[in-house]
Formats: structure tokens, sequence, C-alpha cells
């Protein structure tokens, strides 16, 4: 196990994220995502850039996947599910890349965040990205959000969550 993922890992725990590894088989995935997201949850999915095809077609027959949701339905949706561009081990975020459809509100408006990370992905500080060598240069050509646990404030008085994005942040990192 890389050092890299252990520190990955418990810097996500630490910004009160929940960790979780999952084997790569699509079927794994999608049972993962089953027992968190519940029964009865309107699901958003993102787009599917970073992972195999074959974990996004699991996905993809999720129940209660909305296909293509209305601004309404983005609206009410609880769970939000993201490839993530990449981890960084050194804070434990993970960087979304915007753009594709759906990307914003899959990864910034659901109560529930579920983000699916790859380890070849996790690199060890938020500079390497911008690095042309790393990931073959994409952090470059990209817009890139940083998301670190969820969301918080304490601006007002007490730590509140998801002011300004999701009150959970699930990461499966695939293994």
């Amino acid at each position: 196990m890389s050092e890299r993922i252990v520190e990955f890992e418990a810097k996500g725990e630490a910004s009160a994220a929940t960790v979780e590894r999952v084997t790569s088989a699509p079927v794994s995935v999608r049972a993962a995502v089953e027992r968190i997201v519940g029964p009865s949850a309107k699901i958003v999915l993102g787009p599917d850039e970073f992972l195999p095809r074959e974990i996004w077609q699991a996905l993809r027959e999720l129940p209660g996947l909305i296909t293509e949701p209305t601004d309404k339905q983005l609206s009410t949706a609880d769970v939000g599910i993201s490839g993530a561009f990449a981890g960084v081990s050194s804070s434990g975020s993970v960087c979304i890349a915007m753009g594709p459809p759906l990307a914003a509100a899959a990864s910034l408006l659901m109560p529930l965040h579920i983000v699916v990370v790859s380890p070849e992905r996790i690199v060890a500080r938020p500079r390497d990205l911008f690095d042309p060598e790393c990931l073959g240069g994409e952090g470059l050509r990209r817009d890139l959000v940083f998301i670190t646990g969820p969301s918080a404030t304490a601006d007002m008085g007490p730590l509140v969550r998801g002011v300004h994005g999701p009150h959970r942040l699930h990461i499966l990192l695939l293994g």
C-alpha cells in the first residue's frame, strides 16, 4: 500500500469526509453506492471521464437515477456522484474537473456527494496537478475545483455543515 494512499485516506477522514476502499469491480462500486444512499434517493450522475466506462455503466442502473434532470429535479436531488479528476494526499482533497454537463451540479449541489477516485490519480500536492508531466498535463487544460471534506462554515458562530455545498462527502477509493 502506497504511503500516498494512506496519507490521502487519513487526511480525507481528518477533513470530515468518509473514505472507503472498494474494489474496482463495477458490481462492487454499485453495491457500495446503493448501501450509502439507501433505497429512495434521487441521484444525479456526473460525467464519466476519469473512470472505466464499466463502472459508470453499472452506476447508470441505480434505482433513483435521474438521467436528464430538470432544474427543479437538480434542486431536490439527494445525491450527486462524481468521478475525481485527481486526489491530493497532502490535504485529503478530491479534485473535480468542471465543464462537462452535470459536473458542477453533481459535485456541489446535492446534500451527499459521492466521489469515486482511482489510486493512480492521487498526487502528493495540489501544485503537482499543474506540472506538465503529471497526468499527461491534463491539469493545465482544465478548470478544476478542489473539495476538502463536506461544506462547512463558522462565519456566524458554531460550525454549520452544508451551507455552501454538500453536507456529507463520501470518497470511494478504488483498489
